[in-house]
């Protein structure tokens, strides 16, 4: 072939492998270009035969330039018009391209990828070092904010189509819900953004030595932590049928997040525990009882062994201990806040084993799959306003939920795998293969003897033999 004798002669005149891998590179891009512009040029001219017979005529010859993660392709394609009608570009329909789009769709979801896991000048970095193509950190940041949007969009419609009849859908001993939210970093002139979260799971397995969540789907919000539960409401009723299912839902408690707002999307179940986070509990303990810190651990274990007795024994005890008779009053009022906050929430700090469950262990991860927003959004000087970070925190989301491809290809137009039927059939075309038909090989025959050899016919029969 005759790339591999490019390859040979590469490999004999380059010094190093280094050398050689740098002009196989631009070998491979460069062949890469050739046969997609021969492949374009043989659509183009299928595509156009259709619309020939429809009456159109061929007005122009239009050029256009791509970027595909396998090199930069200029490529023709012909525009065709038909009188009373818009002119159009056969070729550029039937791949469904958006106008003026200079990228391809798989660029674009790499480049929002890249996005969602570094700050945008880093991913253009990574990209124009690593791959054929090249982006602007500004190209990267609208074609993040494009598809973050887009994302949002099937994410809010996806579980509204879903049409899995109530027998199908899945039925599981135990569903973990979870909120929490995550405060970023503020963005000059505009309002300090909040990204709100609502998770669920069905519980924890072991994939190897590492503890991993099972079926768990994220799901955010950066206007209010009602949207957030709405969105997780729906996929709830999309997939699952909870009537025989036990609910564990886990908060801090915080506005927007109480009993009442799990309630509101469970519907119809078994049976709901609520629990207060035990991470936030211990840190008021530790914050009202800031002046003596030995009663605020015995506090932290009343409250664990749900000892209500202790809790009261434990805060006499701390009034008792105050030393300091000008912050007296100061204390007190903190010792009365800390057990009004205990009073109201106490039903939702007994423990995992103190309510007769089966489960002991499953809550508490809200918090901690905090990280890939706040790795991302916080801090290191960069500044989010509530739309870009919607955007930007939904693509994360739909990447943890395994669920990023899967809304491209159903919601923007360019990603879409369904070709449709004309393109196919035009594809069906060009690749077949049309059958030849058998050989029969040499007939062979002869002139027969009816008449004398003297005869013209009978000294040509004589030569042939």
């Amino acid at each position: 072939m005759e790339i591999i004798a490019q390859m040979m002669g590469i490999l004999e005149e380059s010094n190093t492998l280094l050398e050689a891998e740098i002009l196989f590179e631009e070998l491979f891009r460069q062949k890469a270009e050739e046969c997609f512009q021969e492949c374009m040029e043989r659509l183009d001219k299928k595509c156009i035969q259709s619309y020939k017979d429809q009456g159109y005529e061929i007005d122009s010859v239009r050029k256009r330039t791509m970027q595909f993660t396998f090199g930069t392709v200029e490529f023709s394609r012909r525009r065709v018009r038909k009188k009373g009608e818009n002119s159009l570009i056969p070729l550029d329909k039937f791949l469904q391209l958006s106008p003026r789009s200079r990228n391809s769709p798989l660029v674009e979801m790499k480049a929002a990828q890249m996005a969602s896991d570094g700050v945008y000048r880093k991913a253009a970095d990574a990209i124009n070092l690593l791959t054929n193509f090249s982006l602007s950190h500004s190209a990267i940041h609208s074609i993040t904010q494009r598809v973050g949007q887009k994302v949002q969009e099937w994410t809010e419609q996806k579980p509204l189509s879903d049409g899995t009849g109530m027998k199908k859908k899945r039925k599981v001993p135990v569903l973990f819900i979870e909120g929490d939210g995550l405060l970023l970093t503020r963005r000059k002139g505009k309002e300090r953004a909040e990204l709100h979260r609502v998770q669920i799971h069905e519980g924890v397995a072991k994939k190897g030595k590492r503890p991993v969540l099972v079926h768990s789907l994220m799901f955010e919000s950066t206007k209010s932590s009602q949207e957030a539960f709405r969105r997780a409401s729906a996929w709830i009723e999309a997939t699952y049928n909870l009537r025989n299912t036990v609910i564990i839902s886990n908060s801090d408690g915080g506005s927007g997040y109480e009993k009442d707002k799990f309630d509101s999307i469970i519907g119809k179940c078994a049976r709901h525990e609520h629990f207060r986070d035990a991470y936030h509990v211990n840190q008021k303990i530790k914050q009202r009882l800031s002046f003596d810190k030995e009663m605020s651990y015995q506090m932290i274990s009343a409250v664990r062994e749900w000892d209500y007795t202790q809790v009261c024994a434990v805060i006499a005890q701390a009034n008792n201990r105050i030393q300091d008779n000008y912050r007296r009053a100061e204390y007190e009022i903190e010792l009365t806040k800390l057990l009004s906050y205990l009073d109201r929430n106490w039903d939702s700090l007994k423990k995992l084993h103190l309510r007769h469950l089966s489960l002991r262990k499953g809550i508490g991860v809200c918090e901690s799959n905090h990280r890939p927003y706040s790795y991302r959004m916080k801090r290191q000087g960069r500044g989010f306003g509530q739309k870009g970070a919607g955007n930007l925190a939904a693509i994360i989301s739909a990447r943890k939920n395994g669920l990023f491809l899967q809304a491209l290809t159903e919601t923007i137009p360019a990603f879409k795998q369904e070709i449709i039927p004309e393109f196919k059939g035009i594809i069906r075309t060009l690749l077949k293969k049309y059958k030849t038909k058998k050989s029969i090989g040499v007939i062979e025959g002869g002139i027969g003897k009816y008449c004398a050899s003297s005869h013209a016919l009978g000294q040509l029969a004589k030569a042939l033999k």
